[in-house]
C-alpha cells in the first residue's frame, strides 16, 4: 500500500493522482493552504511561504512525496503574477527539500513535477529527455525548479516529470480549448503554428504510478508519443462539435487580450518525444489525439 503526500493535491493532477492512489488501496495527504471539509483525505494546512515548518513530522512514514504545487500559466501577465508563478514553485520545491533533508526518516521517493518549457521554443525537429534546455522565460524558471529539487538528499530518490499540455475534462489547456473552438476561434493568424506535446490526464497520472512503481529516477518527458499543431488540435476539436473555424486570432492579439503568457501558452512549442517512458515500457492508454478527443468529449465515465 502506498503511503503519500501530495503538494497541489487540490489541482487538476492532484484530484486525479489522489483519486487513483485511493482506489489502489493506498493512503493519501494532501497539504494544502485552505482546509476543505469536503475532500475525502486527510489534511495538513501548509504554506510554503511561512519559514519554520513543522514539515518534517508530517511526511515521517510516508513512501511518496508528490510536489505538483504551481499557479498556471494561462492566465494574463503581470509582473505580480509572473512573480507568483516563480515563487509557487521554487518556494514549494525548497520548503519540501528542506523538510525531507531534516526529517529522520525519509521518505523512499520525491516526485516533483516541472514541465516540458525546459527545451524552450523549439520550431523544428524534436527534443527528448537528452536534448539541451532553453533560453527563455520558461526554459529558465524549469531549470531552476529542477535544480531545487536536485538538493534533495540522496538517499532519496527523485523523479521529475516533464508534463506537456496535459488534458482533461475538469481543468487543464482542455476547457479553454473547448470555449475557442465552440466560439468558433483559433490561432496563429500570420502567426508561427506551434506544435503542442500533450497528454490525457489519465496517462499524467498513470506515468507517475509506473515511474514510482519501477523505481525510476531523473527526469521523464510526460506527453503522448503523437504531437501535433496547434492549428491542426483546433480544428480536430471543432469537428468533433460540428462547428467551424471562423476567427484565427494571432500574437498581436492575443498578447492584448491574455499577456505574455499567450506567447509561451498558444505561440510557443515543441515537439518533445516520450523517449525514456517508451524505453521502460510505460503503454499510453490514450497515445492518439482523436482517441483523447472523444474520450473527452463523449464518454459518460
Amino acid at each position: 500500500m502506498v503511503k503519500a503526500i501530495i503538494a497541489g493535491g487540490s489541482g487538476f493532477i492532484g484530484r486525479h493522482l489522489s483519486k487513483k492512489i485511493k482506489e489502489s488501496g493506498g493512503e493519501v495527504v494532501l497539504l494544502t493552504r485552505n482546509l476543505d471539509p469536503a475532500v475525502p483525505y486527510r489534511q495538513v494546512k501548509w504554506d510554503p511561504k511561512e519559514n519554520g515548518s513543522t514539515l518534517e513530522k508530517e511526511i515521517q512514514g510516508y513512501d511518496l512525496i508528490v510536489n505538483l504545487s504551481g499557479a498556471g500559466i494561462d492566465k494574463k501577465w503581470s509582473t505580480s503574477y509572473k512573480k507568483e508563478i516563480e515563487e509557487s514553485r521554487i518556494e514549494s520545491t525548497a520548503q519540501l527539500v528542506n523538510a525531507i533533508n531534516s526529517a529522520p526518516v525519509k521518505p523512499k521517493y520525491f516526485v516533483n513535477a516541472s514541465a516540458i518549457g525546459y527545451y524552450g521554443d523549439v520550431e523544428g525537429g524534436t527534443v527528448d529527455e537528452g536534448s539541451k534546455p532553453g533560453d527563455d522565460y520558461l526554459s529558465n524558471l524549469c531549470i531552476r525548479w529542477e535544480e531545487e529539487a536536485g538538493r534533495v538528499d540522496r538517499s532519496v530518490r527523485l523523479l521529475i516529470p516533464r508534463f506537456g499540455v496535459i488534458l482533461g475534462r475538469d481543468g487543464g489547456a482542455f476547457p479553454q480549448l473547448l470555449r475557442g473552438a465552440s466560439s468558433g476561434v483559433s490561432f496563429n493568424l500570420k502567426g508561427k503554428e506551434s506544435w503542442k506535446s500533450w497528454i490525457h490526464i489519465d496517462d499524467a497520472v498513470s506515468s507517475i504510478i509506473f515511474m514510482t512503481g519501477k523505481g525510476l529516477e531523473g527526469a521523464y518527458n510526460a506527453v503522448s508519443p503523437n504531437s501535433l499543431r496547434m492549428e491542426g488540435l483546433m480544428n480536430l476539436i471543432s469537428g468533433e462539435l460540428g462547428k467551424k473555424i471562423r476567427i484565427r486570432m494571432g500574437p498581436s492579439v492575443a498578447n492584448l487580450i491574455l499577456g505574455e503568457g499567450s506567447r509561451y501558452s498558444i505561440f510557443s512549442g515543441q515537439n518533445v518525444l516520450p523517449k525514456r517512458l517508451l524505453e521502460q515500457g510505460f503503454t499510453f492508454k490514450y497515445p492518439n489525439i482523436q482517441e483523447t478527443l472523444k474520450d473527452l468529449l463523449h464518454s459518460t465515465d
